[in-house]
């Protein structure tokens, strides 16, 4: 019995002991140690919080138990919200309080994270972020340890020109931080030519009817190629929807970011059945052996710790947080002082019941060294440049079963590659992998739909074009049918033809009883047509509510008149009354100063005085043609011959000229007692309006032939001067009458040229205007112009504007009559001088006084040439 006691004894002696730690060295060392305390926010009913949890965890045990002699250590606080968004705020403010916290990291996205930022930077708190969007600007103590997903938009656009798609739309998730990022997602866009027709913005509390009714307008916007930019769940209704819809078929191209792809790993397995085919981004993390053996082993723990839950995988989420922890924990190292925060002063945020918050008085240490921290991680290089992680390679998964297949990378240096070579930086071929479509199919999608549900593309057509070469019908009596030709049906069925797609369309006839074709830009815009054909101008107005393509006709207005060249006087009009007055009184004056000077001496200008008087008009008319008769004896009247000649020649040459261009194209200068044609229902009566024309000036006509005769008649009979009309139009009419001198004597571009109509949003738009384009630089467009528009003998050029054509002017030729009479003048002087003088000491006085000795021998020469051509005369 004694024995028995004591063996109990004993027994609980041993328990005892065997409950307590044994003294050791690293219990001494543990004692020496300073803890910094690191606050975590998460979700535990979460995939993502408990993979990040449980990573933490391990990053915390691998760090010290690699690196024993360090002095500092984390002791973790973790905050659970438990399904509970709301109670973030709460958490913050206990770990920023109560728990005395360094640090604090979030994980999940959570709308007031801002605020959180803005107490963290008071606090002089780290604040560990996986969100998408930093803002280091506004918040220095933000720290973004995740990809940024902004960089991705141009892998995105280099997807897509590696189709040609154009044209996309983008469904997003309406949260702040979406929103803030949907500026540069368009600009990068932007950049690379591609188009976002449509934003769709789906908030994440979307019913399914919500979400279907947005499907059913994005159907309508024939658009196949969707970028999908949400969060995991809310892309998961969306598929599941549009699969309901019959839109995960061969004929759409769903593009999904990765802020869907890094978190597809936590759905259910019927989440895959519904975005098979599906293409996304997703962030790449290189394999290494460190993250092989590490996911052995978080495989092994998580499995002990979460025995009734399936292990899925390990999500990048967790990896980068193991590398945060491994760069915290360095950064604390590195201070290696452990000082209790005090309380702070009162940071003036206005909380009712909440006591100030206390400053880290290492915080901005702490955010120094983490910045400056760089190492290889399991993630890779890990090193923040700009308050974010440096991490911009991305792999593109094809989703095919249960799981994604890789098909390629996207890098900024190497664009979209098959393989990346980290070690050499080389980068292979361009090309990706084959990618397997929605429904199964290899080809991919054309990234827009022409045709749904089988029925062929309705192009709306006008039955009330004036100009039958434009659009022109016949009624098939037998197959009760219209077929329809022109100009305009025949340059749209050429560029159809030339579209690398097969697409079955009809033309369905618009009866407009007022003549506007407002009416049918209306239908396009409702999508009642799914284009329009015609003499359709583009303009301001109407581009609000559809898209053109490119024009195919030439762009502006012009007017065209009657030439006037049948006046009677016409010839009169190159010259001005005053120059013809000029050049007459010239013409006189030099047949006057010539027999002046002949007079003495040449027979031929002596005479009865009616006879004198005749020699002087005759050989003053005659100068005009060079046919003088007479003989001229002095060299003084020969050099005022001579002189007049020259300017005989410049006024011959002038008017021949000035005659041509006006017979050719005459300049009409319209005042306000004209009238202006113009079309009615037309936006060319606005243009008119700016001319200063009265209203009361101006005439509608409805068709070419009263174009015709409102010309012939002109404003005296009750006609117009002028029509002003698109320059299309008046090919046309200058083509229906060629021989009735019509011609466009102006043309300016205030029109934008006939173009083809499509709804907003349209991709055939791009498609169809450089179809139009080549058409143009192949002059298949001339061509057909020359087929339909037949006669143009009429047709003045209008590529440039014409020059005007205006009287010339007595100013335009002062100089040379200047000229001319200071020939006169000096000739009568020197006849003077010679000739008129009785005693020939007085004129060599004169002479002398006046000239110089130089001149008296010269006087002297003419005096004796001229005295020797009289004598030998006589």
């Amino acid at each position: 019995m004694k024995m028995k006691m004591h063996g109990v004894i004993l027994f609980l002696l041993f328990c005892e002991f065997h409950g307590q730690p044994y003294p050791d060295a690293s219990q001494d060392s543990h004692q020496e140690t300073k803890t910094i305390k690191i606050g975590l926010i998460l979700d535990s009913k979460s995939w993502l919080g408990k993979v990040v949890n449980s990573c933490i965890s391990m990053a915390i045990s691998d760090f010290y138990t690699l690196n024993g002699q360090y002095k500092t250590r984390i002791a973790l606080e973790t905050r659970d919200l438990r399904g509970e968004p709301l109670n973030f705020l709460a958490a913050a403010f206990d770990l920023l309080e109560n728990a005395e916290t360094h640090a604090i990291i979030v994980p999940e996205m959570s709308s007031e994270q801002a605020f959180l930022a803005t107490l963290c930077d008071k606090a002089n708190v780290l604040l560990l972020s996986f969100s998408s969007t930093s803002s280091f600007n506004e918040h220095p103590y933000s720290l973004q340890v995740a990809q940024d997903e902004t960089t991705q938009f141009n892998g995105v656009a280099a997807f897509l020109g590696v189709f040609q798609w154009r044209t996309v739309v983008l469904i997003y998730e309406d949260t702040a931080d979406t929103r803030q990022i949907l500026s540069h997602l368009h600009d990068t866009f932007r950049d690379n030519d591609v188009d976002a027709v449509n934003d769709i913005a789906i908030t994440p509390r979307a019913t399914d009817e919500e979400i279907i009714k947005k499907l059913h307008n994005l159907r309508s916007m024939r658009t196949s190629i969707i970028i999908v930019h949400t969060s995991v769940s809310l892309a998961s209704q969306i598929f599941r929807n549009a699969k309901t819809l019959e839109m995960m078929s061969g004929n759409f191209g769903w593009i999904v970011t990765s802020k869907t792809m890094n978190l597809l790993e936590f759905q259910d397995p019927a989440v895959f059945e519904t975005i098979q085919g599906v293409v996304g981004l997703k962030s790449y993390i290189p394999a290494s052996s460190k993250l092989r053996d590490f996911t052995l082993r978080w495989r092994r723990e998580f499995q002990l710790s979460q025995i009734d839950m399936e292990i899925r995988g390990l999500n990048v989420f967790g990896i980068w947080a193991y590398d945060a922890i491994w760069a915290l924990a360095e950064a604390i190292e590195r201070e290696r002082i452990h000082i209790f925060p005090n309380r702070g002063e009162d940071l003036g945020l206005n909380l009712t019941g909440l006591a100030p918050i206390r400053v880290s008085k290492v915080g901005s240490a702490l955010l120094s060294n983490f910045r400056s921290i760089q190492f290889t991680g399991l993630g890779g290089e890990f090193q923040l440049v700009n308050a974010k992680l440096v991490h911009e390679t991305y792999e593109i998964v094809n989703m095919i079963g249960n799981v994604g297949k890789r098909v390629g990378f996207w890098t900024p240096a190497c664009g979209l590659t098959k393989e990346i070579y980290p070690s050499t930086n080389n980068c292979s071929s361009s090309s990706l992998e084959t990618i397997i479509w929605p429904g199964f199919s290899k080809t991919a999608p054309k990234g827009w739909l022409v045709q749904m549900d089988g029925r062929p593309f309705k192009v709306g057509i006008p039955m009330n074009s004036r100009f039958h070469e434009l659009i022109s019908w016949q009624h098939d009596q037998q197959t009760k049918e219209i077929k329809f030709t022109g100009f305009c049906v025949d340059v749209f069925d050429m560029a159809i033809q030339r579209l690398n797609r097969a697409i079955v369309y009809e033309f369905i006839p618009f009866y407009n009883h007022n003549g506007s074709y407002s009416d049918l830009i209306n239908q396009v815009s409702q999508q009642t047509f799914d284009a329009a054909v015609g003499d359709i101008t583009i303009t301001s107005n109407r581009s609000q509510y559809v898209d053109f393509s490119l024009p195919y006709t030439e762009l502006g207005v012009g007017m065209v008149a009657r030439l006037d060249n049948k006046d009677p006087w016409f010839f009169l009009k190159p010259l001005s009354v005053n120059l013809w007055i000029m050049s007459a009184g010239f013409f006189i004056l030099t047949g006057i100063i010539v027999w002046f000077i002949e007079h003495p001496t040449n027979e031929e200008f002596q005479g009865s005085l009616a006879w004198q008087i005749g020699t002087i008009l005759w050989f003053a008319a005659s100068t005009l043609v060079y046919a003088q008769r007479e003989r001229l004896q002095s060299n003084l009247s020969r050099f005022v011959v001579g002189c007049w000649f020259f300017v005989v020649l410049i006024l011959t040459s002038s008017y021949i000229a000035n005659l041509s261009s006006l017979l050719t194209v005459q300049r009409i200068k319209l005042t306000k007692n004209d009238y202006i044609g113009y079309s009615a229902n037309s936006f060319v009566k606005g243009l008119v309006s700016n001319l200063n024309f009265q209203d009361n000036r101006l005439k509608p006509f409805n068709s070419p032939e009263e174009y015709d005769q409102a010309l012939k008649n002109g404003s005296e009979k009750g006609g117009v001067s002028a029509i002003i009309e698109e320059i299309p139009y008046l090919k046309i009419f200058l083509a229906r009458y060629p021989h009735d001198d019509y011609a466009i004597i102006d043309s300016s571009e205030k029109s934008n040229g006939f173009a083809f109509v499509f709804p907003k949003g349209s991709p055939l738009v791009h498609e169809m205007s450089r179809q139009i384009a080549m058409l143009r630089e192949d002059e298949v467009l001339q061509a057909l112009e020359n087929k339909w528009f037949t006669s143009q003998s009429s047709l003045s050029s209008i590529d440039t504007k014409l020059p005007t054509t205006n009287t010339l002017e007595v100013t335009n030729f002062s100089r040379l009559f200047l000229v001319n009479a200071a020939c006169e003048a000096v000739a009568l002087l020197l006849f003077f001088v010679f000739v008129l003088c009785d005693k020939m000491s007085i004129k060599y006085y004169i002479i002398r006084m006046l000239a110089g000795r130089k001149l008296v021998s010269i006087f002297r020469y003419l005096y004796t040439a001229n005295t020797i051509g009289t004598t030998t005369t006589r």
